[in-house]
């Protein structure tokens, strides 16, 4: 069984273990520190009195709390997060094309080779799935961190707009 299993690696299975790599060694840890870029940007800002932080953004001397930059890395962490939920929905349909393909390769064969090439098509789909299984098991936490970056920048966000419709800090003070 393992034998087959790895014999069929180096057909079209490769590709589906290089996208693996990518989505293990770039994809996915790029995404993670995205998304812990972002929170420890609005962690802080939650709590601060809004007053105080719209102060900090506009005077923005230390690069302590920059609007722009926490709007970028939220941009930043939404594209790896979507980048993710694509390719791991493509792992099963590269599975599933991949039998197909070995497959239609059994069209000629005689009829004790077709047992033996049959077993070797569903490699594809074995590994689509495994992959796929894999990195959305990874994927719960920063989903998780994802959704609570989202709600702590929409909960910013509208601070400011419940501040800034009222009036400018400064006239009032």
């Amino acid at each position: 069984m393992l034998a087959i299993i790895f014999k069929n690696l180096l057909g079209y299975d490769i590709l589906i273990l290089l996208l693996a790599g990518v989505t293990g060694f770039y994809i996915y840890p790029r995404a993670v520190q995205a998304s812990k870029e972002l929170q420890n940007q609005l962690q802080p800002t939650i709590y601060i009195p809004i007053n105080i932080l719209l102060k900090e953004f506009r005077g923005n001397q230390e690069d302590k709390y920059d609007l722009h930059k926490i709007k970028a890395l939220r941009d930043k962490e939404v594209t790896y997060i979507n980048i993710l939920n694509t390719v791991l929905s493509v792992f099963p349909l590269m599975g599933i094309l991949g039998t197909i393909i070995s497959l239609l390769r059994m069209v000629d064969l005689a009829s004790g080779d077709i047992i033996f090439n049959f077993t070797t098509a569903l490699t594809s789909t074995f590994w689509g799935l495994v992959f796929a299984i894999i990195f959305k098991g990874m994927t719960i936490s920063l989903l998780s961190s994802n959704e609570q970056n989202s709600e702590d920048f929409e909960l910013l966000i509208r601070r400011i707009d419940s501040v800034t419709r009222i009036g400018d800090l400064d006239e009032k003070e």
